[in-house]
């Protein structure tokens, strides 16, 4: 094998492929990267057998062939090479490095032991997105979950499509974030299907996928590839049923409340500072409902408020949330106002836009 590759090419597939590399197995080969070349295609590609990534690269081929290389090393020299070429060429056991001003060998494995990244099968579920699009709405909804090990399949973002409505739903079960799409913000020739992917796949895919082109989203019943034009990601799905969420979902609240977000969101980080390690903050309604209350106190630290004009129609309220929760809903809008839905104080509430209809946001209050 030999090529000629631009070392930030290199680099930036490195970066990427490190994300499936596995420093911490029992198996060699996974803490190594492959890189191959057939019919004048360059492939990079890493897998811990949970995540597979594959990035095809550009560059002067002279000569087909694959290899196996230990990740950690290779990056290493890539990283602190100063020239914008570097050749590659290997032979037997080892493969060269060369630059304007340095060289250097690093032995190699064959690649017989390297997995098999998996592919999606033949009749797999295909659905095109803008790729800017795609991380905006993922990246807001995913906001609403972490990595649960007791109840995975929560710890995830659930795919879902019928009625020609894409829905991206996510849960810890102390909050839930819901984005619709219709038909014109994606394409896809599938019928109804509901999948859950993994937490930290999405992670990864937010950091690694870039470009202003298209991604298209591909799955199984067991996988799930994000393919762009020069990356492919592969993961796992999680086994299990996303909850039927439907019915915690307000139809209509008894209070409304619109409010400037900005200031929302700094009173709720200036209120936080005298919350208790429950980070619980109380939101009430002022007198005549003509401003929002906000309210933390610790015995030990003190205490404070903030009062912030609003417009409040329905009933008076007093309810506990934890602040961070909140404040994570806020920041996943944009605008300058926001709505807060209120039913009761045990029932969670809903935050939306009047420009952002299709995403809103639930928190569940703090039960006391």
């Amino acid at each position: 094998m030999k090529l000629i590759i631009l070392k930030n090419n290199l680099l930036n597939s490195l970066i990427a492929s490190e994300k499936a590399v596995n420093s911490n197995s029992n198996l060699p080969i996974l803490k190594n990267v492959f890189l191959g070349i057939k019919d004048n295609k360059i492939v990079l590609s890493s897998t811990n057998l949970e995540l597979g990534i594959k990035n095809h690269l550009t560059g002067k081929v002279i000569e087909d062939g694959e290899i196996t290389i230990p990740f950690g090393i290779f990056f290493n020299i890539v990283k602190n090479l100063t020239a914008d070429r570097i050749q590659l060429e290997s032979k037997g056991e080892k493969m060269t490095i060369k630059s304007d001003n340095y060289e250097a060998s690093i032995n190699i494995q064959p690649t017989d032991d390297f997995p098999i990244i998996p592919s999606i099968q033949n009749n797999s579920i295909d659905i095109v997105f803008k790729t800017q699009s795609f991380k905006d709405i993922v990246s807001k909804v995913v906001t609403a979950t972490q990595y649960s090990e007791i109840r995975p399949e929560i710890s995830g973002l659930c795919v879902k499509y019928s009625d020609e409505i894409l829905r991206f739903v996510a849960t810890d079960s102390f909050r839930l974030a819901e984005r619709i799409l219709r038909k014109e913000e994606f394409k896809t020739n599938s019928g109804d299907f509901e999948a859950i992917i993994p937490f930290k796949t999405i992670q990864e895919v937010l950091k690694i996928i870039g470009g202003d082109g298209e991604i298209m989203v591909s799955f199984d019943a067991n996988q799930i590839l994000f393919k762009t034009e020069s990356q492919e990601i592969v993961s796992r799905l999680v086994s299990g049923n996303f909850p039927d969420y439907q019915s915690i979902v307000p139809k209509e609240g008894k209070t409304q409340i619109l409010i400037n977000r900005s200031e929302l969101i700094s009173a709720v980080k200036l209120t936080s500072v005298f919350a208790s390690r429950a980070n619980d903050i109380v939101l009430k309604n002022g007198e005549n409902n003509k401003f929002l209350e906000i309210y933390a106190g610790d015995s030990q630290i003190g205490e404070n408020r903030s009062l912030l004009p609003a417009k409040i129609k329905g009933d008076n309220f007093s309810i506990i949330f934890n602040w961070r929760y909140l404040l994570d809903g806020l920041k996943i809008f944009e605008g300058e106002e926001i709505f807060l839905s209120l039913v009761t104080p045990d029932r969670p509430m809903m935050i939306k836009t009047n420009a952002s209809g299709n995403l809103f946001y639930l928190v569940m209050p703090i039960r006391v």
